[in-house]
């Protein structure tokens, strides 16, 4: 199933969602390092922020195996 999506979804969209989940993380570590964040809303931060370096490293292994595939230009 992960080989049909690596085939069905363009380098340029696995880019794009590596680009919009690195914001969204750094926008989260903003919060964490906020002395005005309450602790539940710290908490919840680093917990999106880990949920998406998983997404991220998963990402990026699909990113490097597309673009191995790629042909040299």
């Amino acid at each position: 199933m992960e080989q049909r999506l690596n085939s069905t979804n363009p380098l340029n969209n696995l880019k794009e969602q590596e680009s919009e989940l690195q914001h969204q993380s750094e926008e989260d570590r903003a919060l964490i390092q906020d002395d005005n964040t309450s602790p539940s809303d710290r908490e919840a931060a680093e917990a999106r922020v880990a949920e998406r370096n998983e997404e991220l490293a998963h990402l990026q292994t699909q990113i490097e195996e597309r673009e191995r595939g790629l042909p040299l230009a």
